[in-house]
């Protein structure tokens, strides 16, 4: 650099002294700050670390409570099957008898009533019945009337010949529905006498007062032959866990009952607004006190009875299973006493890890986040969820 050079640098550094205090300080303060950077704030413990990067250990009671595996569904009750019992006589049919009530239930053998002259004889279906029989008479309708009669606990040969245990069976039938028969010797019976219903009996809905004249609106007596249901949509999931035959509960306003699911229908899409899934359909005794009226929303839930008592019950997260079986880990209480005491307290040792034992348990049922148990548990007991 010549001397012309030099002397240019000294002039402008002269030129700008605010510049150079401005650096100056700037480089002071930063030194200040690192150190008290240094003074407040310092690196971890190698212990620290090593307890933040352990997994934390979370711990549940095992309690008495009761788990309810069910779904539950909303469904309305409808009639069951029924069936009039109507008459064809020549004339006004005109009741003179009135045998049966409603609430009660008829089987095979008992008297339907008298109309017009004539009584009427509950027997088990099916009756393939067409002509009046006679003693002596040969067929298959004869045969027909001897299953029947069998049903409703007489001892007859089912062989299709109207012979003298079947004549003696028909005079004791009508003899106990205080009735005689149209002709005694030789015997024979109106085919239109015997009123068919289900072998296991029906419920009477409904019967013509005495007096009353019958018709196709006015029947004798009013069957239920099939007991009422509830019938609800099941999604595709949902049906997955109900068969036929399962029990179920119904809860209404009446009270709670049992019911026995009956029939699982095909997919069905649903149509306007309709939910689209299973039609299952519960059936349930119409006598009992606690039966829900016809049309009355119910709920249906298919957890079993049993599932309302309280168990032991632990959380679903807490069970564990292997090729042994399921199980779940307990702190025991003792050991983790005596461990504790056993250890000498320093400052660089961290708490000792509670002692854990494995229990095998039985899994009853599951849900609500629960799990319904049995094994070698007492509520209180701690078992480790994660």
């Amino acid at each position: 650099m010549n001397a012309a050079s030099a002397s240019h640098a000294r002039t402008r550094r002269a030129a700008h002294p605010g510049r150079v205090a401005f650096v100056t300080l700037l480089a002071l303060a930063l030194l200040a700050a690192s150190f008290v950077a240094g003074r407040f704030f310092q690196a971890p413990d190698t212990a620290t670390v090593a307890e933040a990067a352990e997994p934390l250990t979370v711990w549940a009671s095992v309690e008495r409570r009761a788990v309810d595996a069910g779904i539950s569904f909303t469904g309305v009750t409808t009639e069951g099957e029924l069936q009039d019992v109507t008459v064809d006589v020549d004339g006004h049919a005109v009741v003179l008898r009135r045998a049966v009530k409603p609430g009660q239930v008829v089987r095979p053998g008992d008297t339907a009533g008298e109309v017009s002259g004539v009584v009427y004889v509950f027997l088990g279906a099916p009756l393939a019945l067409y002509r009046d029989l006679t003693e002596g008479d040969r067929s298959e309708d004869v045969a027909s009337l001897q299953r029947a009669l069998t049903q409703a606990g007489h001892d007859v040969p089912v062989d299709g010949v109207l012979g003298a245990s079947t004549a003696d069976a028909l005079r004791t039938l009508f003899s106990d529905a205080d009735a005689p028969l149209p002709a005694e010797r030789p015997v024979t019976v109106g085919w239109r006498q015997f009123v068919p219903i289900p072998p296991e009996g029906a419920g009477v809905v409904d019967s013509a007062a005495y007096g009353a004249t019958l018709d196709e609106e006015n029947p004798l007596v009013r069957l239920r032959t099939a007991p009422p249901t509830v019938e609800f949509i099941a999604d595709v999931t949902q049906v997955e866990d109900l068969k036929a035959g399962d029990t179920a509960r119904i809860d209404s306003s009446a009270g709670q009952i049992e019911g026995t699911i009956s029939a699982i229908g095909q997919f069905q899409a649903g149509t306007e607004g309709a939910r689209s899934g299973h039609p299952v359909t519960v059936a349930f005794a119409s006598d009992d006190p606690a039966a829900p009226p016809v049309g009355q929303s119910v709920t249906v839930s298919t957890a079993p009875a049993d599932s309302t008592a309280e168990t032991l019950a632990v959380p679903q997260t807490a069970v564990r299973a292997d090729v042994t079986g399921s199980y779940v880990v307990v702190r025991d209480s003792r050991q983790d006493s005596e461990a504790g005491a056993s250890s000498a307290p320093s400052a660089a040792v961290s708490e000792p890890t509670p002692a854990e034992r494995r229990v095998p348990i039985t899994v009853i049922r599951t849900g609500g986040g629960w799990a319904s148990v049995t094994g070698d548990l007492e509520a209180g007991d701690q078992v480790k969820v994660s």
